[in-house]
C-alpha cells in the first residue's frame, strides 16, 4: 500500500502528459518518410502587375494611387513551378484594409458586399473550366493574365478611398509549396474631383453650333461648368466665377459667376442645428437633391470693324469658387463641430485636372480654317491574348505607372472648319521628352499602319467625286520608353488647302486655331525587377576523381517587359564562374575544393539595371582509392570509398585466420583461408559516406568460395559462389555498401572461407490475411495477420515499388516484430495516381518465408465536385444547410461543412478541419447547433467534399448568415474563434495552462509525500497525507 502511492502519482502525470499529444502525432510514428524528390505541379503567384504597389517618398509625393471611381481590372503572372502537369488550380483575389501597414479585414463596397472574388474554373477539367491542363513550368494564360470570375468575367473593382492591400492567392488540391501561394501589394486610392469648364457658339435659340464660327455680327457664346466626383457623393462646389477675355472683339461681360441659384446652408454646428444659417448660392455638382447641376451662362462677343482683324476668339477661364464643409477656418473645437464655406482658387484647389479649367473658341468675319486633336491615346499591345490596352486620353491623364517597351501612340484628327467647303493636308508631330535627361525625340506621321486595322492618309473635309477625304484622320506610330518620366505631346498640323480645280496645295491656308491641336501627357515609366523563378543543378551525384561531366546549374528567371537579361555566375567568395552572361546555364568543373559542398550564386540584370540574386548548392563526395601490399596467401586488397570530405588514408596488415567459427544463417563450423585487416586513419559518421567498395584478389589454389567480414565477434556475408576472373590464376570477391552504412573501421577483418556453406532454413511462419488500401493524404494502409509461430530473430518485412512489381530497388516500408500487425506508408513517398506495389514476408536475415503482395493506386485528390446552390435557413436553435453537388462522381463519400464568425481562406480552412467548427455529413445537408454567446455577428460557411479515403477538399468560405442572441445560454466561450495552432491541436490555448499547473502540482504534492516517507524502513510507517 505504501509504496503504491508514488506510483499512483507517476501514473497520474503521465496521464496529464498523454492527453496533451494529439492522437494524429501518436499515429505518425509509423509513417515512412523519404527525402527523394516527387513529380508534382506547383501553382504560384510570380507577380502582380495591376494594380501597382503605391509607393511615396519622404516629401509625401506618392506614384500608382487609384483614383476612387475609376474601375480597376486585377493582372498577375501565375504560373506551375512544378515539375508536372497542373490540371487543378483556383485563385483568389481579396481586397483588405490596410492598418498601420499590416493586413486588416476584408474590405468592402458601397454595398457592404466583401471585396473579395474566387475563380473555381481557372485550370479543371470539366464543362466550364478556362484552362485544362498548364505544362511544368508555363504561366496559366500564357503570360499575363486578367483575372477572371468563375463564369468567365473580367474581375473589375470600383474603389473607393483609402488604404488598401490587394492579395491575390492560388489553391489547388495538389499540395506544391505554400510559400509561393500568394501575393500582396499596398495600394492608396484618394478621392478626387474635377471642374471642367466647357465654351461653345450658340444661335439665337440657345442651339450651339460648335467651336468655330464664320460670322461679322455680334454672337452669342454659352460657357459650362460641370464637376466630376465620383468618389464623393453630393459633392458640390458653390459661385463658379470665371474670367472671359475676347480678342478680335468685344465681350458682353468678362466675369461670370456660373451654378444653379439654390437655397443653401452657409454655416452649420453639429451639436447645435438651432445655429444653422441660410443662404442662397450658384451650386454646380450633385447636392443629393435634383441631380447633378450644371452652371451654364450665356454671353456674346461683337467683333471688331477694323478691316484688318479677321479672327476672333473668346477664352473662359475659371478662376475660382467656395466649397461648404468641414474646414481647418471654420473653428471646429473640442465641443464643437463646424461646416462653414471656403473660398478656393488656384493656389489652393485640388483639382485634379488643370487642363480643364479654361476652354477656348474661335471665329472668323471671313472663312475660318481649323483642325482639331479630337483623341489622344497612348496603346501597348498584349500578344499573349492578343489585345490592345489603352491609357489616357483628352483630358483623361495616365495617373498609373507603365512598363518600359513599345508603345503606340494614337490621334484622331477632326475637321473644324467654319464651312464645309475645304479641304486639308494634314499630319502628327508627336514630341516625345525625357523630362530627367532633358533631351526629345520627333515623330511625323499622317497615316497609321502600325496597328492590326491599319488607315491609309486621307484628305480632312468631306470627299468629293474626285478627291477621297474625311472629315476624321487617324495616325500613330511606335515608339520605345525605357525607365524614366516623360511628357508626350500630340500636334496637329494643317499643312495646307488642297486645290481640285488645279491639284495643288496651297500652304499659305494655315490651322486658325491653335489651341485645340496640342495635348500632352505626362508619364512615369517604371521597371519591374525580374525575377528567378528557380535555379538548380546537375551535382547530386557529383563525385571528385570519379565523375568526368562538370556540374550544371540552370536557372528559370523571368522579366515582365521581357528584356533580354544577363547572368551572373560566382562561388561563394564571389568569384566569376566563367560562364557566359548571356546564358541561363553554367557548367563547372568539379574540383576537390568543392569537396563537401559547392556553393555558387546568380545575379540577373535586366536592360535597366534591376536585378535579381539567388543562390544554391551542390553535394560533392569525394572519391578515395586504397591498395594494399604483400599480405600473407597471396591477398591483394583494395578498399575504395565515397565520402563527404577530404584527407582520408587507409593501412592494410594480415589478420589471423580464424578456425572452427560458426557463420550466421549456416550449420555447422568454418575455418577461413585468408584474412586481412585494414586501419583508416579516421572514421566518419553515417550521412558523410555514400558508399564504399571491399575487393580482395586471391590465388585459385586457396579454394576460397565465400567473403565475410568480421566486426567485434559479428559476421556478414559478403560474397560467395564462383568468384570474378582475375586472370588464369587468380580470382576476386567484391563487395559494396551502399549510404545508410557505418565506415568499416579499425580492426575490421576480411576473410575467405573455403568449402561448401551448409544454409539454415527460411522461417516457418507465413503471411496470411494481407490487405493494402488506399489511405488519405496519398498514404498506403497496410495489414497482415501470422499464420504459426514468429521465432526472435524473425522480422515482417514489408517492402514498396513503384509501378513495377518487381523492381530492383523497393523501398522499405519497415521491418516488425511479431507483435505488430500493421503500418502506414506515408503519402509523402507517393504520388497521386500512382500504382504501388506492396508486399510482406517474413524473414530472418536473407531467409524469407511465401511472399504475400497487392497493388494499391494512391490517392491525394478529391473529384472536382463543388457544393451549388447553398442556402441557410434557422429552424429553433439551430441552421439547416442544404446544398447540391456539382456533379455525380463515385469518389465523393460525405461532405463537410465548416463555419465561423470571420471569412475565411482555404488555407484557414485546413486548419478548422478536425476540430468542432466543421460538421461531417453523408448526404447534401446538414444541422449545425448554432452559437450560444450573445451579440450580433456575421457566420461564415463553406461546404466541401470528402472522398471514399477520407481527403478532403478545402474551399474559403462563400456565404454568412447574420447572427443575433440577446443572452448567454450555455458556454460563454462557444463560438469563438480559432487560431491555428488550436484549430491543429483540438485543444484550446488556455488549456495548456491548466495542464501545466496540475502536473507541476502532481510533482510537488509526490514530492512532498516522499520526503515525508524517507526514513529508512517505511514497512510499517504511518503515512501522514
Amino acid at each position: 500500500m505504501n509504496k503504491m502511492t508514488p506510483m499512483i502519482l507517476v501514473m497520474l502525470m503521465l496521464t496529464s502528459v498523454l492527453a496533451s499529444i494529439d492522437y494524429a502525432e501518436l499515429q505518425e510514428t509509423k509513417e515512412i518518410e523519404d527525402t527523394n524528390a516527387r513529380a508534382e505541379a506547383d501553382p504560384e503567384v510570380v507577380v502582380i502587375t495591376s494594380p501597382r504597389e503605391t509607393k511615396c517618398t519622404a516629401s509625401g509625393s506618392c506614384t500608382d494611387e487609384l483614383l476612387s471611381g475609376i474601375p480597376v481590372n486585377f493582372k498577375a503572372y501565375l504560373r506551375n513551378s512544378g515539375d508536372a502537369d497542373l490540371t487543378n488550380m483556383q485563385y483568389q483575389v481579396t481586397v483588405y484594409t490596410d492598418v498601420g501597414g499590416t493586413q486588416g479585414e476584408i474590405a468592402k463596397d458601397s454595398s457592404g458586399n466583401d471585396l473579395a472574388w474566387d475563380n473555381a474554373n481557372a485550370v479543371c477539367s470539366f464543362t466550364g473550366c478556362q484552362e485544362t491542363t498548364v505544362a511544368a513550368g508555363d504561366f496559366v494564360g500564357g503570360g499575363e493574365l486578367t483575372l477572371k470570375a468563375s463564369d468567365g468575367t473580367d474581375i473589375v473593382w470600383n474603389p473607393s478611398s483609402g488604404d488598401y492591400i490587394v492579395v491575390i492567392s492560388v489553391t489547388s488540391s495538389v499540395l506544391g509549396d505554400p510559400g509561393n501561394d500568394e501575393l500582396g501589394v499596398q495600394v492608396t486610392v484618394r478621392d478626387y474631383y474635377d471642374v471642367a469648364v466647357e465654351l461653345a457658339w450658340v444661335d439665337g435659340a440657345g442651339n450651339e453650333m460648335g467651336s468655330t464660327i464664320e460670322g461679322e455680327d455680334e454672337t452669342n457664346f454659352k460657357i459650362s461648368v460641370s464637376l466630376e466626383s465620383p468618389g464623393m457623393a453630393n459633392m458640390t462646389i458653390r459661385n463658379a466665377t470665371l474670367e472671359v477675355t475676347c480678342d478680335g472683339g468685344a465681350c458682353s461681360s468678362t466675369t461670370f459667376v456660373v451654378g444653379v441659384n439654390s437655397t443653401v446652408d452657409t454655416y452649420a454646428i453639429d451639436e447645435d442645428p438651432s445655429a444653422t444659417v441660410t443662404g442662397w448660392a450658384y451650386v454646380v455638382g450633385d447636392d443629393g437633391n435634383q441631380g447633378s447641376h450644371v452652371g451654364q451662362s450665356v454671353g456674346s462677343i461683337t467683333p471688331s470693324a477694323t478691316s484688318a482683324e479677321t479672327e476672333y476668339s473668346v477664352t473662359a477661364t475659371l478662376i475660382g469658387f467656395t466649397m461648404y464643409g468641414y474646414h481647418q477656418s471654420c473653428g471646429s473645437g473640442a465641443f464643437q463641430t463646424i461646416k462653414c464655406e471656403k473660398s478656393f482658387d488656384s493656389t489652393n484647389w485640388e483639382d485634379e485636372y488643370s487642363g480643364s479649367n479654361t476652354d477656348t473658341i474661335e471665329g472668323s468675319t471671313n472663312s475660318f480654317h481649323d483642325a482639331s486633336l479630337y483623341e489622344f491615346q497612348m496603346i501597348s499591345y498584349d500578344d499573349v491574348e492578343d489585345v490592345y490596352e489603352y491609357y489616357g486620353g483628352i483630358d483623361i491623364d495616365i495617373t498609373s505607372s507603365l512598363s518600359p517597351g513599345d508603345y503606340i501612340l494614337y490621334s484622331e484628327v477632326g475637321y473644324d472648319s467654319s464651312s464645309m467647303n475645304y479641304l486639308y493636308d494634314w499630319n502628327m508631330t508627336y514630341t516625345v521628352t525625357d523630362v530627367n535627361e532633358g533631351s526629345s525625340s520627333y515623330h511625323y506621321t499622317d497615316n497609321c499602319s502600325v496597328m492590326q486595322t491599319t488607315y491609309a492618309h486621307k484628305y480632312l473635309g468631306m470627299a468629293t467625286a474626285k478627291t477621297d477625304a474625311d472629315m476624321l484622320g487617324e495616325a500613330c506610330v511606335s515608339i520605345t520608353l525605357g525607365e524614366g518620366q516623360y511628357s508626350i505631346e500630340a500636334e496637329a498640323n494643317i499643312l495646307g488647302q488642297w486645290l481640285e480645280g488645279s491639284d495643288t496645295l496651297d500652304s499659305k491656308v494655315v490651322d486658325m486655331s491653335l489651341s485645340n491641336n496640342r495635348y500632352s501627357h505626362d508619364v512615369n515609366v517604371e521597371n519591374f525587377a525580374p525575377q528567378i523563378l528557380s535555379i538548380t543543378n546537375s551535382g547530386r551525384d557529383a563525385v571528385y576523381g570519379l565523375t568526368s561531366e562538370p556540374i550544371t546549374i540552370s536557372a528559370t528567371a523571368f522579366d515582365v517587359e521581357g528584356d533580354d537579361l544577363l547572368y551572373l555566375w560566382t562561388d561563394s567568395m564571389g568569384e566569376d564562374l566563367g560562364c557566359d552572361s548571356d546564358s541561363n546555364v553554367c557548367s563547372v568543373d568539379i574540383s576537390e575544393s568543392m569537396v563537401p559542398t559547392f556553393e555558387y550564386n546568380l545575379q540577373v540584370t535586366d536592360s535597366f539595371g534591376a536585378t535579381d540574386s539567388a543562390s544554391g548548392t551542390a553535394t560533392v563526395w569525394n572519391y578515395g582509392s586504397f591498395t594494399s601490399s604483400d599480405l600473407d596467401n597471396g591477398l591483394s586488397a583494395s578498399y575504395s570509398i565515397v565520402y563527404r570530405t577530404t584527407g582520408l588514408t587507409v593501412t592494410f596488415d594480415d589478420a589471423s585466420l580464424a578456425s572452427g567459427v560458426s557463420l550466421p544463417g549456416y550449420d555447422g563450423t568454418y575455418d577461413s583461408v585468408g584474412a586481412f585487416t585494414f586501419a583508416p586513419s579516421t572514421t566518419y559518421d553515417i550521412e558523410k559516406i555514400n558508399n564504399q567498395t571491399v575487393t580482395l584478389e586471391f590465388g585459385n589454389d586457396l579454394g576460397a568460395t565465400s567473403m565475410w567480414v568480421k566486426v567485434g565477434n559479428l559476421w556478414q556475408l559478403l560474397a560467395q559462389g564462383t568468384p570474378a576472373e582475375v586472370d588464369a590464376t587468380s580470382s576476386s570477391y567484391s563487395y559494396t555498401w551502399n549510404a545508410g552504412t557505418e565506415m568499416l573501421g579499425t580492426g575490421s577483418e576480411i576473410h575467405l572461407f573455403g568449402g561448401q556453406l551448409t544454409q539454415d532454413a527460411a522461417p516457418t511462419a507465413n503471411i496470411s490475411g494481407f490487405v493494402a488500401s488506399a489511405s488519405k493524404a496519398g498514404g498506403i494502409s497496410i495489414s497482415w495477420t501470422i499464420d504459426g509461430t514468429m521465432l526472435s530473430d524473425d522480422r515482417v518485412v514489408v517492402n514498396v515499388c513503384e509501378t513495377d512489381a518487381d523492381c530492383a530497388s523497393p523501398v522499405s516500408a519497415g521491418s516488425f516484430e511479431s507483435g505488430v500487425s500493421d503500418t502506414l506508408f506515408s503519402g509523402q513517398n507517393t504520388i497521386h495516381g500512382t500504382t504501388y506495389h506492396v508486399s510482406a514476408a517474413v524473414c530472418n536475415g536473407a531467409l524469407c518465408s511465401n511472399e504475400a503482395s497487392g497493388s494499391v493506386v494512391a490517392d491525394k485528390e478529391v473529384a472536382a465536385v463543388t457544393a451549388t446552390d447553398l442556402t441557410i435557413d434557422e429552424s429553433g436553435e439551430t441552421w439547416i444547410v442544404n446544398w447540391n453537388a456539382s456533379s455525380e462522381d463515385p469518389d465523393i463519400a460525405s461532405w463537410l461543412v465548416c463555419y465561423m464568425k470571420a471569412s475565411f481562406t482555404a488555407t484557414e480552412m485546413s486548419a478548422l478541419v478536425g476540430t468542432e467548427a466543421c460538421v461531417a455529413t453523408s448526404t447534401t445537408s446538414a444541422t449545425i447547433n448554432q452559437y450560444t454567446t450573445a451579440g450580433t455577428y456575421d457566420v461564415h460557411f463553406a461546404v466541401v467534399p470528402v472522398d471514399v479515403v477520407g481527403n478532403t477538399a478545402t474551399s474559403a468560405s462563400t456565404t454568412f448568415v447574420e447572427y443575433s442572441r440577446d443572452d448567454v445560454t450555455t458556454n460563454p466561450d462557444d463560438g469563438s474563434q480559432t487560431t491555428d495552432s488550436e484549430a491543429s491541436s483540438g485543444v484550446p490555448t488556455w488549456t495548456w495552462g491548466v495542464i501545466g499547473v496540475v502536473v507541476i502540482a502532481a510533482f510537488v504534492v509526490g514530492a512532498f509525500i516522499l520526503s515525508r516517507g524517507d526514513d529508512g524502513d517505511d514497512e510499517n510507517k504511518e503515512w501522514d497525507y
